[in-house]
């Protein structure tokens, strides 16, 4: 309970803070407000994985709708590759590995041009992508072998002091870190996917555009001493009860209900990508977070089960084809708040 209250303080903190430090500091030239969103801070290992990531995933829908004889949304998802491997991403993939850079841009070229495929041919690309997608995920992991070490002499000292006091010496890991910006890279890709999919006109991605539509329904009993610190630990310059935390939630979910009756699927390539990366996210967590050493840790345990609750709320979400907002509610109220708490990430300032 004590845990669950602390997370919901932290999210109002952030979600308040960002509009507050909107009205205060951020115009343009035409005065309208800069939207800010709940990022957290880039890494460009992380970034390269994640790509890597959506881009199996999109050749893993070229194949599934080969299969169903669709070749139009086939082509789209061989072109949503195409766009993945752009000439930057190239470049890193042929700095470790030559053979699939060239391999995996000559398979993209040639499945944006396939239309239709016999049984045989459907089998020689499945198994031509699950190959590609093998190298793919090993070229990610010899990335992240590549990174240097975290930690110094001067820190492993600190920590070593503070296991004498008492103090927790259990440290995240920097391959579980980057796999955790990585995770939250695919989500990103979700929420970019379901919003082309319904065509919303805004940024899911945007923590501040949840709060431009609820912020008619946030209650005021509460004090704010700085509210536009920029950081992710301000739950003490805010009072408020938790009735009050329960009520806003609940009624920037109903006026989103509200605000969503007019969204309907315009493009079902979009959909299909939002589905499958949830999906690919899903089994991210389960691979490469859910048992990691510091998800063992009783402080951090609650954290790890609410995200994986926010994950399967998620995907079942997105198979029932739930409003955009409802999906957005998940991202940046239950999956990203506790990804956070979860793995210590850093929101960028």
């Amino acid at each position: 309970m004590i845990q669950t209250f602390t997370l919901k303080a932290k999210f109002l903190v952030l979600l308040l803070g960002i509009c507050f430090s909107m009205v205060l500091f951020e115009t343009d030239g035409s005065n309208n407000l800069r939207l800010y969103g709940h990022l957290f801070t880039a890494n460009e290992t992380a970034t390269f994985v994640a790509i890597l990531d959506q881009m199996q995933t999109e050749l893993k829908l070229v194949v599934a709708n080969l299969a169903n004889n669709n070749g139009s949304l086939a082509q789209n998802h061989a072109n949503k590759a195409a766009s993945l491997l752009s000439p930057r991403i190239l470049v890193e993939i042929a700095e470790d590995n030559p053979g699939l850079a060239s391999d995996v841009r000559r398979a993209v070229i040639q499945l944006q041009n396939v239309t239709s495929s016999s049984e045989s041919q459907q089998k020689s690309i499945s198994e031509r992508v699950n190959d590609l997608n093998k190298r793919l995920e090993g070229d990610a992991m010899v990335r992240i072998a590549q990174l240097p070490p975290s930690s110094s002499n001067i820190l492993e000292a600190l920590k070593s002091l503070a296991s004498m006091f008492g103090g927790n010496n259990e440290e995240l890991d920097q391959t579980t870190k980057i796999q955790a910006l990585a995770f939250a890279n695919v989500i990103d890709g979700v929420l970019i996917n379901y919003g082309n999919a319904y065509r919303v006109g805004f940024d899911m991605t945007n923590m501040s555009n949840m709060a431009m539509i609820g912020n008619n329904s946030i209650p005021s009993p509460m004090a704010m001493s700085n509210p536009a610190t920029g950081s992710n630990s301000g739950a003490s310059n805010m009072n408020m009860n938790m009735n009050s935390m329960n009520r806003s939630s609940n009624n920037m979910t109903e006026h989103g209900g509200e605000l969503n009756t007019g969204y309907s699927l315009v493009n079902v390539s979009d959909y299909q990508s939002a589905n499958a990366l949830a999906t690919k996210a899903f089994e991210v967590f389960n691979a490469k977070l859910k048992h990691t050493t510091v998800s063992n840790n009783k402080n951090v345990t609650a954290y790890v089960t609410n995200l994986e609750n926010g994950l399967t709320q998620l995907n079942d979400s997105i198979a029932k084809k739930a409003s955009p907002l409802d999906v957005m509610m998940i991202v940046h109220t239950q999956i990203h708040p506790n990804l956070l708490e979860a793995f210590n990430l850093e929101l960028r300032k």
